[in-house]
C-alpha cells in the first residue's frame, strides 16, 4: 500500500466511533510496514491527544468506567504497556528515525529549566540546537520518548477549566482511563521489586550519546544550582571508558529513565501561583501515585545490583528538588474543603518515605521508630514538613472542626506527626539549622556535610541532576522567614489552636445530642418502625450524619492528646459547666460549627438588591435543593441493589413504552382506580438537566407523562422484609407462599387507605 492510500485509510480511521476506530487500527499496526508506521504516528499521536488546540482527543482524561465501561475498556487495553500502542512504539524501535518536539510545546517551566541550561544529562543526548541562536529550539525523541512527552503534556492540561463536560475530574471518585494508564505506566517501569524485569526485553535501540559536542547555549539566567562537577560529567573526553560503561548501562534502563525524567519534570515543575488555574483533583492524586511510586523505586537501591541501581539512587533527589515549590504553592492557594484532602495526602506521602519499602508491613512501620537511614531525606526536605505545618495550622484555624471530613484531615496530619519518633527527629533538625542559620549564609544540614544525597555505590556521579543541585541557600527556601516549629511565637499559635480543638470538642458533643434525639424521635414507637418500612422512606443520610457525630468527639480528643505529645502544649481540659457553655468562646465556636466558616467574609452583599447572603443562609438553601432530573435515574445508593436497580429500570422502560396510553387514562380518572394509580405510579413532571456534550452547559427541559418506576423494589428495605415474611411464613405454617401474599395484601391494603383519604390529583 502506497503512502497517499495509508494516509487517506489512517484519517477514515480515526474519523470513525471509538469502538471500531481501535480495532482497525490493531490491525494496521500489525499489517503495516515500518514506513507506513513511520508515517501515520505523529498523526495518531496527534488524533490520541487532542493536537494542535489541547482538545480532549480519545478522551482519555474524560472517560471513566463507572460512567462508559464499554468505551473505558477500549481504551485500557489499547494502550496498556504490551497492548498494540506499544507494540506500534516497539517496532518504531528497530529503525533510528527521531520524531521532533518543539520546545513551544513543553509546559512553561520545563522550557525555563532547558533554556536556563540548568538541564540534566537525560536532556543532552535529545535536545537539538540553533547553530546560529544557540539555543533549543526541539527535543528529538525516538517513538517511545515522543508517546510519553505528549502523554505527560496532556495530564497538566487543565480540562476541567477549558471543557465543562471534564467538570467530573474534580469529583472524589473520578478514575479516568488517564488515571490507571498513568500508574500503569509508572509501576511497570519504575519498578519497585529490585528483581523484576521491564517487559518485553531487548527491544529497539538505546540512546547514545551526542558524537560531535553540542555547542554551548546561552543561558537565560546563571544557574546558581549547576556544579562544574554536572558539567565535567558531559564534556570531558578522557573519560571514555566510564562513557561506555554508561552506556551499556543505559540499553537495559533507558525507559525507566524517560518515564522517571518526564513525569517529574513535567508534572513536579507546574507552578500554581494566582496566576494560574489549579489542576484537577485527579491531577493531585495521579501526583501521588508519582510520589509513591519513587519512595518505592527509590527505597530499592539497597538491594539492587543491576544496572538499575544508580537511577535508583538519583530518583529521590529529583523529586526532592522539586516538590517543596510544588507544594507549597498548592497548599497556600487550594480551597478549604472537602477535596483539600486530596493535596493533604499528597504531602504525607511525601514526607513518609519509610511507608514504601521493600517487603514492607504497613501495621509494624506504624508502631516501629523511622530508621536512621531516613534521617537523611528529613533533613533534606526540612521545609516540606515544618514549614508547610505552619501554613496548615491558620487553615485549619478557619475551618469548622465540627465537621467530620475537616476534622478527620486534622486527625491524619497529627497522626502522622505523632508517629514514633517523628517529632524528636525534627526538633534535632531544626535545632541544628537554627544554629547554621545564625552562623552563615549557606545552609547545610550536618548529615548532608558529611555525605551530599547518600551515594553509596561509589560510582560515578549519577545522571539524575542530583548532585546539581544543593538542598538549601538563604536566598531559596530557608531564609529570614523560616518559623521555628518547635520554638518562639509559633507555640503560642499552637496553644490557641489547641483550645479551639478541646472547645469544639464539647460543641460536637452537643451536637451529637441534638442528632440522637432527632433520630429517636423520628423512630419512636411502633407507627415510625412502620412508617420507615412501608413508604420505604430513606433515613441513611440521618443515620450517617449519626455515625459521622459519633467519631467527631472521639478524634478532637486524640488531637488535643496528640498536639500536646508532640509539642509538649499544656491547655487544661474546660469543663461542662453552665458558665462555661454561656462563655463567649463556647458561644464562638458553636455558631462558626453552624455556618460554612470557609473563607474570611461572611457576608456577600449586593447593591441591587436589600437582602444578603450569609453562610447560614447558603446552608439553609443547600437543604431545600432537590434533584430537577427524574427520579428513576437517581445514582444508585448505598441502600439499593445495584443489580436489582438497572434491571427493574429497564422493566420498568419496557412496560412505559408497551402501556403509554393505558397508564395516562388510568392516571386520570377520578374513582379509586385512579386513586390507587396516583399512589403507585410516578406523576408527570417536567425534567430539567444540563447537557455538556458541546462543552457547555446547556438546560434542557422534557416533559415525562406518568410512569411506572419499580425502583423502590431494590432496596434492601424491600428485600430484607420479603424475606422476613417468607421465613415467618415457613415457620408457621411450612408454606412461604402464606406469607409472601399477606404482605401483598397488607401493603395493597396501605395503599388503598391512603388513596381514600387523599385528595383527587389530576394532573392536566
Amino acid at each position: 500500500m502506497n503512502y497517499e492510500n495509508m494516509s487517506i485509510r489512517i484519517l477514515d480511521i480515526l474519523n470513525l466511533p471509538l469502538i471500531h476506530r481501535c480495532p482497525e487500527l490493531c490491525l494496521i499496526i500489525d499489517r503495516a510496514s515500518l514506513k507506513e508506521l513511520q508515517e501515520i504516528f505523529p498523526v495518531l499521536i496527534n488524533s490520541i491527544f487532542g493536537l494542535p488546540g489541547g482538545s480532549v482527543g480519545w478522551g482519555l482524561r474524560t472517560t471513566q468506567q463507572q460512567m462508559n465501561q464499554q468505551e473505558f475498556e477500549i481504551l485500557y487495553n489499547f494502550f496498556i504497556p504490551l497492548g498494540p500502542m506499544f507494540r506500534m512504539l516497539y517496532r518504531l524501535l528497530s529503525d533510528p528515525i527521531k520524531f521532533e518536539v518543539p520546545i513551544g510545546f513543553l509546559p512553561m517551566k520545563m522550557q525555563q529549566m532547558l533554556e536556563s541550561g540548568r538541564y540534566s544529562g537525560f536532556y543532552s543526548d535529545i535536545i537539538t540546537i540553533d547553530p546560529f541562536r544557540r539555543q533549543i529550539v526541539s527535543l528529538s525523541l525516538n517513538a517511545f520518548d515522543f508517546f510519553f512527552i505528549h502523554f505527560v503534556t496532556h495530564g497538566t492540561l487543565p480540562l476541567h477549566k477549558m471543557y465543562p463536560s471534564a467538570a467530573q475530574l474534580n469529583s472524589e471518585k473520578a478514575r479516568t482511563v488517564y488515571f490507571y494508564l498513568a500508574a500503569d505506566y509508572l509501576c511497570t517501569f519504575l519498578l519497585s521489586k529490585p528483581d523484576s524485569i521491564i517487559q518485553p526485553q531487548n527491544i529497539g535501540t538505546i540512546k547514545l550519546p551526542t558524537v560531535t559536542p553540542a555547542p554551548n547555549i546561552q543561558p537565560i539566567k546563571r544557574p546558581k544550582y549547576l556544579l562544574l562537577s554536572a558539567i565535567s560529567n558531559h564534556s570531558t573526553p578522557t573519560q571514555s571508558n566510564t562513557s561506555r560503561h554508561i552506556d551499556s548501562t543505559r540499553a537495559n534502563i533507558w525507559r525507566s529513565e524517560t518515564v522517571l525524567y518526564l513525569f517529574v519534570d513535567a508534572w513536579l515543575r507546574s507552578d500554581f501561583d494566582e496566576h494560574r488555574d489549579l489542576p484537577s483533583n485527579e491531577f493531585i492524586r495521579l501526583v501521588r501515585v508519582l510520589v509513591k511510586q519513587l519512595h518505592s523505586f527509590s527505597n530499592s537501591a539497597d538491594y539492587d545490583n543491576t544496572s538499575l541501581q544508580v537511577l535508583r539512587q538519583s530518583a529521590q533527589p529529583l523529586m526532592n528538588a522539586k516538590m517543596y515549590g510544588f507544594l507549597k504553592s498548592l497548599m497556600s492557594r487550594w480551597p478549604l474543603d472537602s477535596s483539600f484532602a486530596d493535596v493533604l495526602e499528597l504531602w504525607l506521602s511525601f514526607i513518609q518515605p519509610w511507608r514504601y519499602v521493600f517487603n514492607r508491613d504497613l501495621n509494624l512501620i506504624a508502631e516501629m521508630p523511622i530508621p536512621p537511614k531516613f534521617d537523611t531525606f528529613i533533613s533534606e526536605n526540612l521545609p516540606a514538613y515544618t514549614q508547610i505545618f505552619v501554613k496548615l495550622v491558620p487553615r485549619f484555624e478557619r475551618v469548622d472542626l465540627s465537621s467530620y471530613k475537616n476534622v478527620f484531615m486534622l486527625f491524619r496530619v497529627l497522626k502522622v506527626f505523632g508517629q514514633s519518633n517523628l517529632s524528636d527527629i525534627l526538633r534535632r533538625h531544626e535545632n541544628c539549622l537554627g544554629l547554621n542559620l545564625s552562623n552563615s549564609n549557606y545552609v547545610e544540614s550536618p548529615v548532608l556535610q558529611s555525605n551530599s544525597f547518600n551515594n553509596k555505590s561509589g560510582g560515578s556521579p549519577n545522571r539524575s541532576g542530583g548532585n546539581e543541585w544543593r538542598p538549601y541557600s538563604r536566598s531559596e527556601n530557608l531564609d529570614e522567614s523560616y518559623t521555628p516549629l518547635f520554638t518562639g511565637d509559633f507555640m503560642q499559635k499552637l496553644e490557641e489552636f489547641t483550645r479551639k480543638i478541646l472547645v469544639v470538642k464539647h460543641v460536637a458533643k452537643n451536637n451529637l445530642r441534638e442528632v440522637e434525639e432527632e433520630y429517636e424521635k423520628k423512630h419512636r414507637g411502633f407507627i415510625g418502625f412502620l412508617k420507615s418500612i412501608l413508604t420505604f422512606e430513606e433515613d441513611t443520610v440521618l443515620t450517617q450524619i449519626l455515625n459521622d457525630r459519633k467519631k467527631i468527639p472521639e478524634i478532637l480528643d486524640f488531637c488535643g492528646q496528640s498536639m500536646n505529645g508532640i509539642f509538649n502544649v499544656q491547655v487544661p481540659e474546660p469543663s461542662m459547666s453552665a458558665e462555661f457553655m454561656e462563655s463567649d468562646e463556647f458561644d464562638s465556636a458553636r455558631r462558626s460549627s453552624e455556618s460554612f466558616n470557609q473563607s474570611d467574609k461572611n457576608t456577600t452583599e449586593f447593591s441591587d438588591h436589600n437582602f444578603s447572603i450569609t453562610p447560614s443562609f447558603m446552608k439553609n438553601n443547600i437543604k431545600t435543593i432537590k434533584f430537577g432530573g427524574d427520579p428513576a435515574l437517581l445514582p444508585i445508593r448505598d441502600s439499593e441493589v445495584t443489580f436489582l436497580v438497572r434491571f427493574l429500570h429497564q422493566l420498568s422502560c419496557k412496560l412505559n413504552l408497551m402501556f403509554p396510553q393505558e397508564i395516562n387514562e388510568y392516571w386520570h380518572r377520578r374513582d379509586l382506580m385512579g386513586r390507587l394509580t396516583r399512589q403507585l405510579l410516578l406523576p408527570p413532571m417536567t425534567s430539567q438537566t444540563f447537557d455538556k456534550s458541546t462543552g457547555l452547559s446547556i438546560l434542557k427541559k422534557q416533559d415525562l407523562p406518568p410512569r411506572i418506576c419499580l425502583r423502590p423494589l431494590a432496596s434492601y428495605k424491600t428485600i430484607t422484609l420479603v424475606t422476613i415474611s417468607l421465613f415467618l411464613s415457613y415457620l408457621l405454617w411450612g408454606a412461604p407462599s402464606y406469607g409472601l401474599f399477606l404482605l401483598i395484601l397488607f401493603a395493597f391494603m396501605t395503599v388503598s387507605i391512603k388513596a381514600l383519604v387523599s385528595d383527587v390529583q389530576i394532573c392536566e
